[in-house]
């Protein structure tokens, strides 16, 4: 899978530097069509811009190398390409080429972020320092996996049989595993809080605020039959500022009396977050956690 994301992310990223010359660039001369819609002319066009016909990843190789100086080859891009075909086609591909592909996507990155000016620091997060070097960040990936594949059984503290959580055995254990999810969490927010941005930046540039609101309006009710018991609430999204949905799975969290039998009651688990309007999707309670909406409660239960 990390040459599949590598290529498909090598190709985007060649892609958004040509884009920022000019979308023209990015089109398949050969489709008339596709260049009516590039040049602003989509008035004119036979199709439809979602037929819009783009070129491959190496054609965008071959095209940004004529528009800077690339350190890399045509000949050097081959085996991340190939490898990234051979995932994404025949879900299969050379295992000996991994390093040699990730290493050509790292630099070919590092040299497009440059062009176009972003801060590569802030793009590659906890992996700045690191990027170059391939084998510490898959030993690094292994060890965070293994942990997280060993906490997995931990996830039941979240269901009502746990009945022996009380005996005060397991609470450590729990706490190490939120702060290993914790921290995987603001990985993964950091770069989805980003991408959101961008996307929101791209999609209502220039568009006044009801112009926006009005966009938000047409947004069909999602069918939400299939995720069972849960509540839909709405909250302020962190990132453009529209309302988006909190689902939250509904429970019986073990009740402590001070005396007398345990007793049970109704609370809600707050585990996904999705914005329309900027895209922002956050996928479990430690992301939400991560931006402030659910908190961990006294008794490792979430509320917000």
């Amino acid at each position: 899978m990390a040459v599949l994301h590598a290529g498909i992310g090598t190709e985007h990223l060649l892609k958004a530097l040509l884009a920022a010359r000019h979308p023209s660039l990015l089109v398949d001369g050969r489709d008339f069509n596709s260049l009516l819609h590039a040049t602003g002319q989509s008035t004119y066009a036979a199709s439809p811009e979602t037929k819009v016909k783009t070129i491959g990843a190496l054609d965008a190789f071959r095209r940004t190398v004529a528009l800077i100086t690339m350190p890399v080859k045509e000949r050097d891009i081959e085996p991340l390409l190939t490898a990234r075909n051979g995932v994404a086609h025949l879900g299969a591909h050379n295992d000996a080429l991994t390093h040699d592909a990730l290493a050509i996507a790292v630099t070919v990155a590092d040299v497009v972020l440059t062009d176009l000016q972003e801060d590569i620091s802030s793009f590659w997060g906890p992996w700045a320092e690191t990027r170059q070097d391939l084998e510490q960040m898959q030993r690094d990936a292994q060890s965070v996996t293994e942990q997280v594949l060993k906490g997995v059984g931990l996830e039941v503290a979240d269901e009502p049989q746990l009945e022996n959580w009380e005996d005060g055995l397991l609470e450590p254990m729990a706490e190490n595993f939120r702060s290993e999810s914790f921290q995987a969490a603001q990985i993964a927010v950091a770069v989805k809080v980003r991408c959101a941005k961008k996307l929101y930046r791209v999609l209502y540039y220039g568009k006044t605020p009801e112009e926006i609101a009005k966009a938000d309006m047409v947004e069909p009710e999602a069918d939400r039959s299939e995720y069972g018991q849960c509540l839909y609430r709405s909250v302020k999204c962190p990132v453009c500022g529209a309302d988006g949905d909190v689902a939250a799975s509904l429970g019986n969290q073990p009740k402590r009396p001070k005396k007398g039998r345990r007793s049970r009651q109704r609370r809600e688990f707050p585990n996904y977050f999705d914005c329309y309007t900027c895209g922002l999707e956050l996928d479990n309670r430690y992301e939400l956690e991560v931006l402030g909406m659910a908190e961990p409660s006294q008794d490792g239960w979430f509320s917000y």
